[in-house]
């Protein structure tokens, strides 16, 4: 690791169904800058990690340990694992499949809803579509996740709307 990983040790625990470790708060000021979210990247006991800090109040962050990670490793909550991260510079938007950016090329109402989402929203919608086997699969998928983004869409100019009003 160079110098611009923050390397420390942490104890996994459970918050609902998913495990964090606390950052420290010396490496959550150099990374998170008091940001909301801090892409970051890195290695949990040698596994590589890209993931995003989570505020956890006072200017510190946690860092979620996805199960991937945990299963390879064989922890889970109570263990000490050493963690090192920094902050992730590249681009987190998912290269999604042609059928899905010509659908959204044709609907610009989903198109505008599908921008207002989360760049982590939008990576799960692309492991949706990109997990298919058959293109007939892709294509309902898509045709689906259109209407949805429509109607999505058309209750948020209604909100929108009742805003407005008052």
């Amino acid at each position: 690791m160079t110098d611009d990983y923050h390397v420390f040790s942490g104890r996994i625990y459970k918050v609902g169904i998913i495990r964090y470790v606390d950052v420290p708060a010396d490496a959550s000021r150099a990374l998170g800058e008091g940001a909301t979210h801090v892409p970051v990247e890195g290695e949990v006991e040698g596994a590589p990690l890209k993931s995003t800090l989570v505020s956890r109040g006072d200017g510190c962050y946690r860092l979620a340990i996805h199960g991937d990670i945990r299963k390879k490793l064989k922890v889970d909550a109570g263990a000490v694992v050493e963690v090192a991260l920094r902050r992730d510079e590249a681009s987190r938007e998912p290269v999604l499949p042609p059928a899905m950016v010509l659908a959204l090329r044709n609907s610009p109402k989903a198109q505008a809803e599908f921008r207002r989402m989360t760049t982590a929203l939008r990576r799960q919608i692309d492991r949706y579509l990109t997990k298919v086997k058959q293109q007939a699969t892709l294509e309902r998928r898509v045709a689906t996740l259109v209407r949805r983004l429509e109607e999505r869409g058309r209750e948020h100019a209604r909100r929108q709307a009742k805003r407005r009003k008052r």
